[in-house]
């Protein structure tokens, strides 16, 4: 290997060691104390003359009674509800592990049960509720002392395929039992919270997403920091307390970590605002949220029905997309998104076929290269003519070494005489960076990949870490991908390009920086991706270098 080899694999360990131990120190270190989610002033209009301005449901004191809690089994999970808020506490999904062996579970963080309701965002839902149970169905119900009844039904799933078995219905009934007209000029629904399951999940999957028109909005714990100048640290903004937005018409609205998401979707009944809050004292932050539902008036001896759908489960495509409202703009696949979408029902597919992800990414990624396969001969082919062409290059450097402007031109110039394009080499990996984009986006919140494994590898979906040293994750696919990149570029005729040379050189530190501390699936596609590109090099290095030949002048046309 040459000098600028070695150089470029110091820079890359160096690089390397610094990012974990800057992710390292980013998990184990605790953060300032959470801000003070503030909440904002409750959105108030003129009531009419006949009717007294409420908010719904009354604002509650202090809880005045012990919580209680009653557990229900859906189709796969069971839901834990709280006679505090009357809501959805906590959701065990059964067919999911988090660490150590448990079960992960939905609004870990407790923020608020899912489904209560508040005067303003961030309040604790904590009125007291009668809970029971009616067959498929939990209800809960009070009555304030404004005469106020609110009864909330939710049906749990019983379906044990599908969307449907991490759907729960959810009914809310008002009725003005009183004797005077109750206004109201809009409530929140409370979503719950999110949080990260394992320490090696990015902060950055952890966030509020919502939904209105044809267009969705995403924020992640790390919009709610200050914003600091990279490097140099000086700030340029202060922490946000409170993210609240508006809209004409919320048709749904989520809190999400990397692979679980509760969305909340209300098409029947449009909401008017959003709220997220930052929770946790220490990172891996999580986030809390709440849907803000439009108000409305009732007369004495009137009800009104309001009916959402509530989503506790798996960030899985197929079954989001299902849920007719764009629920699955949650997964946020970024702008390789059709590619992310294509790959992600190609490795589904492929896994039906062959039983298990290991042989489905294998076999995707030769079914890629395959399809690259005469680019790749192009570019091959190309670069076996820049090689014949690199004694005449050397001598224009040489010649022109002083004048780099006109060893330029003349370098075009050569290229054109003989029919070379020094960028034909580029060509593959150009082809292959949205490509990998695309898995990588994809990978990011490919739930599906959860537990499976291979060899060392105990989870597809997450880092394969094999050991500890000084506190750094020793991650073994990533090395053996950068190992297999240098292997192909050993092997790879050169371009007699410097430039070209340089960017190949630095390719390996760049894959490991994305891969490193990413699902170990992307790892592994890559890998395999290599060791089909070097085998299709040594399938070819044996042509012969084509001989030097001046391309052939276009032919003038004749003038008319």
């Amino acid at each position: 290997m040459d000098r600028k080899g070695v150089i470029g694999i110091a820079l890359a360990i160096i690089v390397l060691v610094a990012w974990e131990y800057q992710y390292a120190k980013t998990v184990r270190t605790a953060a300032a104390n959470r801000a003070a989610a503030a909440p904002l002033p409750h959105l108030t209009g003129t009531a009419a003359a006949s009717a007294t301005p409420v908010l719904l449901p009354s604002k509650p004191a202090l809880a005045s009674a012990p919580e209680e809690k009653l557990a229900a089994n859906g189709a796969a999970g069971v839901y834990t509800f709280t006679n505090l808020g009357g809501g959805i506490k906590q959701v065990t999904l059964n067919n999911y592990l988090a660490e150590q062996g448990k079960k992960v579970t939905v609004n870990a963080l407790g923020a608020g049960p899912i489904g209560g309701l508040t005067e303003r965002p961030g309040e604790d839902a904590r009125a007291v509720y009668s809970v029971e149970r009616k067959e498929n169905q939990i209800v809960c119900s009070r009555t304030g002392e404004d005469q106020m009844e609110i009864v909330k039904r939710f049906t749990l799933p019983q379906a044990n395929t599908g969307k449907d078995q991490y759907l729960v219905k959810l009914d809310v009934t008002y009725t003005n039992r009183g004797a005077q007209a109750r206004q109201s000029d809009g409530y929140y629904i409370d979503i719950g919270s999110a949080s990260p399951i394992h320490a090696n999940d990015r902060s950055t999957y952890t966030g509020f997403d919502w939904y209105h028109g044809e267009k969705g909005k995403f924020v992640d714990v790390n919009w709610f920091s200050a914003k600091q100048i990279p490097l140099i640290g000086i700030q340029t903004s202060a922490p946000q307390t409170a993210y609240n937005d508006n809209a004409d018409s919320v048709l749904w609205a989520g809190v999400t970590n990397q692979y679980f998401s509760t969305i909340l979707s209300a098409a029947a009944n449009p909401g008017k605002r959003v709220w997220a809050a930052r929770i946790s004292e220490a990172p891996p932050y999580g986030i809390e949220g709440a849907f803000g539902a439009a108000g409305f008036k009732l007369e004495p001896g009137q009800s009104r029905e309001e009916h959402y759908e509530l989503y506790c489960g798996p960030k899985a495509y197929p079954l989001l997309r299902k849920l007719g409202n764009s629920e699955d703009e949650i997964i946020n696949f970024g702008w390789t998104k059709w590619i992310s979408i294509f790959l992600l029902n190609l490795m589904n597919w492929l896994k039906g076929l062959f039983g298990n992800y290991v042989a489905a990414i294998i076999v995707m990624t030769i079914c890629i290269k395959s399809a690259l396969w005469i680019p790749q001969n192009a570019a091959t082919k190309s670069m076996k003519r820049m090689q014949a062409l690199q004694p005449k290059m050397t001598e224009l450097r040489e010649k022109y070494a002083d004048d780099p402007s006109r060893m330029n031109q003349e370098l075009m110039k050569l290229y054109k005489d003989y029919g070379v394009n020094p960028f034909a080499g580029c060509l593959p990996m150009f082809i292959q960076i949205p490509i990998f984009f695309g898995f990588f986006n994809m990978l990011g919140g490919a739930v599906e990949l959860r537990g499976s494994g291979f060899l060392w590898v105990k989870d597809l979906s997450q880092p394969d870490t094999i050991a500890m040293l000084a506190g750094y994750h020793i991650n073994l696919l990533p090395l053996i991908m950068a190992m297999t990149m240098l292997w192909q570029m050993s092997i790879t005729p050169k371009s007699g390009d410097p430039a070209q040379q340089k960017m190949f050189m630095f390719m390996p530190l760049i894959f490991v920086f994305f891969c490193y501390n990413f699902a170990s699936a992307l790892s592994l596609y890559y890998t395999v991706q290599n060791l089909f590109s070097i085998a299709q090099l040594y399938a070819t290095r044996n042509q012969r270098v084509p001989a030097l030949q001046k391309a052939a002048a276009p032919k003038k046309r004749r003038s008319p």
